[in-house]
């Protein structure tokens, strides 16, 4: 097997290398089956701008995607979603398609067999109440007024996860001003009604006997639904204001509102019910990030939710590190460099919770400084401790120690790390109306924390060291009773349990020697008999579908660095992983992946990521390689490439 290893590792090594830019990032792209182009379709006309071409190649990509069965799924091999499906019916029907045609009759009764229009969720009835196709009184309710709720409250804007913050700002300054702008002149979807008739309200009952968080919110819906009714809203004009100020401050250093594109379109929809026009400043700048969203290729295009250097980057980094590039290789140092431009050097949202803390984190765009997160900033200070950046070394040690200080001070109670804020974790504000994107909060999670787990035991904290202690902790509690950890950026149980091990054993291994057994343990009973792991976003849905899918090389990757984290580097399970990826790797040293191994909201939206197919596959052969018992490369077999000694 070594000639084969070396050669593997080899070519994954250029694969990677060839991908990075002449700036130094490493470029890739990444997926998403969210209809986004149905919604690009809307956006423009909602803001009067006409592209038919454009509109076409949308169109082209929908039409693609669809299923035999008529719906559209939000991943590949999944079934037919509503809200995904919804648009994209509505797109074809603004594009021409009737509806006795057959295309359209499919696709409606996958609609009306998953209930209709009344079971979509808060934001396709907020969208479809904008386009004269629903009632709003059928959207909830979300006034500009929560803007003026301060920081203390018992809720408050800061309460909410990052992402849903950037989502329901603009939305809250939509919702005062309810436009109606129809897409198309005599445009109807009340077809998609299972009732036969639209929503007057949100179709949320309410026991009157108790009281709950879903009772008290849905008076509260009520309360200033009628409050706008009859024009009850004497702090509505500086609320708006207050959202409309909130919103514009974060343009900032960003390629749109938070970088995302469901907060991105929201902000334009908001500007626009605002009065500002196509061609003013704002909205030109924020409409050209959006286009930047689109990939064209030729006869279709594909809109991206947002674009991913930062985090790509740092994974490569990583990679080609542990692979045995020298860490003053130029093709690091110029990533390194570039890493180190990209670090956050202004206050953002999450100082709120964090108020001792600094900038010093990174983000995954391109520009998103409001909105650093502790998983980009763990992988990218891992990436840096790859690189050796020459004169640049102080500069380095100096950002590196910002970004880690940064890191530790992110750490919630409960001992474990979230995304972006610390602490983010008031549960009863899931029952409010407009939580059914099933991503209010943003707690903590397993696969971050082991993340961070593994970074500060390569920097030889130990467990007496407050924040890794209780990080530990924290890992060991959240372990699930057959050895699995859940993956909540990852797709699922395989992600959550390859950080959470991994980050064990780089931390804490002599006392988690039990937890990496056990997960070990359900790694082996999940492989499958070609050699490799498989696990879909199914298991989100149902958990005993976990472990279970068809062979990727990324979840093959994990696999084999979970057993590799219980020290397992010999056993059948391992060697005939490292044979599946030796096997399946392509010519030019990349992997076939087309499933979505990423998680963007668990049962909501899942990512395909170019690189994972790359980057894990070449740190689990290159760890594979490293493994004393194995001494697979001769004296001097990497020489030219000057790579560190694997044995």
């Amino acid at each position: 097997m070594n000639d084969r290893l070396v050669s593997a590792i080899n070519k994954a090594q250029d694969f990677l290398l060839k991908k990075q830019a002449t700036e130094g990032y490493f470029r890739s792209d990444f997926h998403m089956d969210l209809a986004l182009e149905a919604d690009t379709i809307f956006l423009l006309r909602f803001l009067g701008i006409r592209d038919e071409e454009l509109e076409k190649k949308l169109l082209n990509f929908i039409l693609e995607r669809q299923l035999e069965t008529g719906g559209w799924s939000i991943c590949p091999g999944g079934p037919a979603e509503l809200n995904t499906t919804i648009k994209a019916y509505l797109a074809l029907k603004l594009k021409g398609f009737k509806e006795g045609d057959p295309i359209m009759a499919k696709c409606r009764r996958i609609i009306l067999d998953l209930g209709g229009i009344e079971r979509s969720n808060s934001y396709n009835r907020f969208y479809l109440a904008m386009f004269g196709l629903g009632e709003w009184g059928a959207a909830p309710a979300i006034p500009p007024e929560l803007m003026l709720l301060p920081d203390w409250a018992p809720f408050n804007i800061y309460d909410f996860s990052a992402w849903t913050r950037t989502i329901v700002v603009p939305l809250s300054i939509v919702w005062a001003y309810k436009p109606v702008r129809p897409l198309a002149e005599g445009l109807s979807i009340d077809e998609l009604y299972k009732n036969g008739r639209r929503m007057k309200d949100c179709g949320i009952g309410y026991n009157k006997r108790i009281f709950s968080w879903k009772n008290f919110f849905l008076l509260f819906d009520s309360a200033f639904k009628f409050s706008y009714k009859f024009r009850l809203c004497p702090l509505r004009r500086p609320a708006v204001k207050k959202a409309e100020a909130w919103m514009i401050e974060r343009f900032y250093k960003s390629a749109g509102l938070g970088a995302i594109y469901p907060s991105m379109i929201n902000s334009l929809f908001a500007l626009s019910c605002l009065g500002y026009k196509s061609d003013h400043p704002l909205m030109r700048s924020n409409i050209e990030e959006v286009m930047k969203l689109i990939i064209d290729y030729g006869n279709k295009a594909e809109v991206r939710p947002c674009i991913s250097p930062v985090w790509d980057t740092a994974l490569a980094v990583y990679a080609l590190g542990i692979s045995g590039l020298p860490k003053d290789h130029s093709a690091l140092r110029k990533a390194g460099r570039w890493l180190l431009s990209k670090q956050v050097i202004d206050y953002g949202d999450w100082k709120v919770k964090a108020k001792d803390a600094q900038p010093g984190g990174w983000y995954f765009e391109f520009e998103n400084e409001f909105y650093p997160d502790i998983d980009d900033t763990a992988q990218v200070l891992l990436a840096l401790m790859q690189v050796d950046m020459g004169n640049d070394e102080p500069k380095k040690k100096a950002e590196f120690e910002r970004g880690l200080d940064w890191t530790l001070k992110m750490q919630s109670k409960d001992g474990g790390f979230s995304s972006f804020d610390k602490d983010n974790d008031k549960q009863f504000l899931n029952k409010v109306p407009f939580a059914d994107h099933n991503a209010m909060l943003d707690p903590t999670c397993s696969d971050i924390t082991g993340r961070v787990c593994e970074l500060l035991g390569k920097l030889d904290y130990g467990t007496k060291e407050p924040h890794l202690g209780k990080a530990v902790r924290f890992m060991k509690a959240s372990q699930l009773a057959d050895g699995t950890w859940y993956g909540r950026w990852g797709v699922n149980y395989i992600y959550g349990t390859f950080l959470a091990s991994r980050g064990l054993a780089f931390s804490e291994i002599e006392t988690s020697r039990y937890a990496l057994e056990s997960a070990a343990k359900w790694i082996r009973r999940a492989q499958n008999e070609d050699g490799g792991w498989g696990e879909t976003a199914l298991t989100y849905e149902d958990p005993s579908k976990k472990g279970k899918g068809p062979s990727t090389a990324s979840q093959t990757a994990w696999a084999l660095l979970t057993l590799f984290a219980n020290g397992d580097h010999k056993g059948e399970e391992a060697i005939r992983g490292i044979e599946y990826l030796l096997k399946t790797q392509r010519e030019d040293g990349g992997w076939e992946e087309l499933d979505f191994t990423g998680t963007g909201f668990p049962k909501v939206c899942y990512l395909r990521y170019e690189l994972y197919s790359a980057c894990f596959p070449l740190i689990a052969l290159s760890e594979f390689a490293k493994a004393p018992h194995l001494n697979p490369l001769p004296s001097g077999e990497r020489e030219g490439r000057g790579g560190e000694d694997l044995h």
